[in-house]
């Protein structure tokens, strides 16, 4: 008896030894984390950053790919002074900034209202989102060709309905005061479920305690909005915001299945006007100009945001800590 007990006691002496000794790594954290991101900066360094290069050096160079000569020999900064004198570049930006702003103020309204509503509501919230995710999920090439036929004026569905209501047909895509806001419209049905999915997201997240706090204390709805609501959902709605800015610029594929810049250039956005530039009239070298320009402008904007987001967020932090 006492032999089994000595052969039981050096059995779990060994166990025990075993399990205290520590295994050995087969790699480091470091040589892990880096095989871990390894395929996102392949991608980024074959899909980004050697494109990038590429058009950096070709926006200084002679690239008309028409001519015998095709990549030439360095040409300093003309590119770049023929973009910054074109006059069709500065109303194509205006077309842009009027576009960006009319499309993403809209958005950000009728998102964030949409956004409360459904957040109130009981019964089929799920089957809701669903549906209103449906716009995003769509192709937005196919989806222009689709809204250029309902925009037709002699079929189209929204010719019926002004109809119905007493009011003369219009050539939507054909006027050249209507066809920016037809595109417009387009945008904001594709686009507003985006504002409203993130936005919704970040109702559902805030806490509840200081809502109940201020309901106990009596506070109005209009209070506890401008106190509480408005306040914590910054984060979320700056984040929507800088994102749909971004995407509202570099507007194209709306454009281009809708009225291909027309009618003249009234619909002509930078993007449009870039793509006609490089790949029909084949000067690559100023298309690449004007894409790092638009680039340069674009990440300026999102730093500004986004410093002075994190500013705030830094003093808040700093409000609460103390």
């Amino acid at each position: 008896m006492s032999t089994n007990s000595a052969v039981y006691q050096a059995d779990s002496d060994l166990k025990q030894t075993a399990r205290a000794a520590p295994k050995k790594q087969l790699i480091s954290d470091t040589v892990y984390s880096v095989l871990l991101i390894a395929p996102a900066l392949v991608l980024i360094l074959f899909f980004a950053l050697i494109p990038l290069g590429y058009a950096i050096n070709v926006s200084f160079r002679f690239a008309d790919l028409t001519s015998p000569r095709g990549v030439d020999n360095y040409v300093g900064l003309e590119n770049y002074h023929f973009v910054l004198n074109d006059d069709f570049f500065w109303e194509a930006a205006q077309r842009t900034l009027f576009f960006a702003v009319i499309a993403v103020a809209v958005e950000m309204i009728a998102g964030v209202a949409i956004a409360f509503l459904l957040h109130e509501m009981r019964w089929f919230k799920g089957i809701t989102r669903s549906l209103i995710i449906l716009p995003l999920a769509a192709s937005p090439v196919a989806v222009g060709l689709i809204w250029r036929n309902m925009y037709h004026p002699d079929f189209g569905v929204y010719n019926y309905l002004v109809s119905l209501l007493g009011i003369s047909e219009q050539n939507w895509l054909g006027d050249p005061d209507l066809a920016m806001y037809s595109v417009i419209i387009f945008d904001v049905w594709q686009w507003t479920p985006f504002v409203i999915l993130i936005t919704l997201a970040g109702l559902q997240a805030l806490p509840k305690e200081p809502f109940e706090a201020a309901q106990l204390d009596g506070a109005s709805t209009w209070r506890v909005l401008r106190t509480l609501t408005f306040p914590m959902l910054t984060p979320v709605l700056t984040l929507v915001f800088v994102l749909r800015t971004i995407d509202a610029i570099r507007l194209y594929d709306a454009v281009f299945s809708l009225t291909s810049g027309g009618p003249g250039t009234t619909t002509e956005v930078l993007t449009y006007y870039l793509y006609r530039t490089g790949l029909r009239f084949f000067r690559m070298d100023r298309a690449s100009a004007m894409a790092l320009l638009f680039l340069y402008v674009t990440v300026v904007f999102t730093g500004l945001v986004m410093r002075r987001f994190m500013r705030n967020i830094a003093a808040r932090t700093r409000q609460m800590a103390s």
